[in-house]
């Protein structure tokens, strides 16, 4: 008889250390899921702390325009301040995301977690059976009933944590879904601001000081790379006359016909600058200067042929290697204003 219960000990002690070794793995397998859950806590301060220095900085931009009293420089900065606020919450919609996909992943690892405790479990409970059906009494029963019993809870708080662990992905999905919406409309904002900052309204040209800045760096280019840059001074022949005798309304309409018909008439890349009330800077990089009063004389045309009474005068000047930005507008004026006394109206 001895012999018979030390064979039936065997398996039985095969089956302990079975089950010590899924002990481990679970114990191994809660704290990795412990550290998960720290770093998705990292996560969330990381993100809440990009969502306090964003609305700082709306709130700067805002200040920022206030301060200004509608000044246009300002806008220009606080453009930039809001867009990036834009990029800080469409980097934090992007942990967010992150964050949804790794609770996701991990909630299915608990789910599957939980199953195998319940297996487990069920292993156990099928045990216990056999025990009775063997009619061992000992003690080692009522511990295999105790592990069934804590298996199965455990089984369920995995199962409780996989749901949370969904309900939070979800949430996460839905901040990072807002926060890309906000994003998007801070960006538009932003780009609005620009386009109110630099576009001059009536003619659609740059405005003069954002204007001027990219005349001077297409100078630059034209110094770094040696290719040519061609400057018009573009006069509104008559712009007061008109204003005075028909309103400034039809002084606008006019306005806006010469900022129609320049972009119409020029290339996508050069540079159209309003730079007084009545004058336009017009910056056109790799043409020459024959080629740019063929283009002027042809705008002249277009508009006279619109009204008789609608004209302009030009001059040009070719940049060279030592011109300053201001010394080649210079040029281009003072041939307008020879144009202007030859009595060779352009128009």
């Amino acid at each position: 008889m001895g012999g018979v219960g030390q064979l039936r000990d065997h398996p039985a002690t095969d089956r302990d250390q079975t089950r010590h070794e899924q002990d481990q793995t679970w114990s191994d397998a809660d704290q990795t899921v412990s550290d998960q859950d720290q770093t998705w806590s990292d996560h969330d301060q990381t993100a809440s702390a990009s969502d306090q220095r964003s609305a700082d900085e709306d709130q700067h931009a805002a200040d920022d325009d206030l301060a200004a009293g509608g000044d246009r420089g300002a806008y220009d900065r606080s453009a930039l301040a809001r867009e990036r606020s834009s990029r800080d919450r469409a980097a934090v919609s992007a942990v967010r995301d992150e964050s949804a996909a790794a609770r996701l992943r991990t909630a299915d690892e608990r789910d599957q977690a939980a199953t195998l405790r319940d297996r487990g479990a069920q292993g156990r409970d099928e045990l216990a059976r056999l025990h009775d059906l063997q009619d061992d009494r000992d003690a080692s029963r009522e511990d295999i009933l105790l592990r069934a019993k804590r298996d199965r809870a455990r089984a369920a708080a995995d199962r409780a944590k996989a749901a949370d662990d969904r309900t939070r992905a979800a949430a996460d999905r839905e901040d990072a879904a807002r926060e890309r919406a906000e994003a998007l409309r801070h960006r538009m904002e932003s780009a609005d601001d620009l386009r109110f900052a630099t576009t001059d309204e009536l003619t659609g040209a740059w405005t003069r000081r954002f204007g001027l800045e990219e005349v001077s760096r297409e100078l630059e280019r034209a110094h770094r790379t040696g290719a040519s840059l061609v400057v018009a001074f573009i006069d509104v022949d008559g712009l007061k006359q008109v204003n005075d005798t028909q309103g400034h309304l039809a002084g606008d309409t006019l306005l806006r016909l010469v900022g129609e018909t320049l972009r119409a008439n020029v290339r996508p890349y050069d540079v159209i600058v309003r730079y007084g009330g009545d004058e336009l800077l017009c910056a056109m990089p790799n043409l020459s200067a024959p080629d740019a009063r063929a283009r002027f004389e042809k705008i002249a045309a277009v508009l006279t042929a619109a009204d008789a009474k609608h004209s302009v005068t030009f001059g040009l000047a070719e940049a060279e290697p030592a011109d300053s930005l201001q010394e080649l507008i210079a040029r281009a004026d003072a041939d307008l204003l020879e144009a202007r006394h030859s009595g060779q109206s352009n128009g």
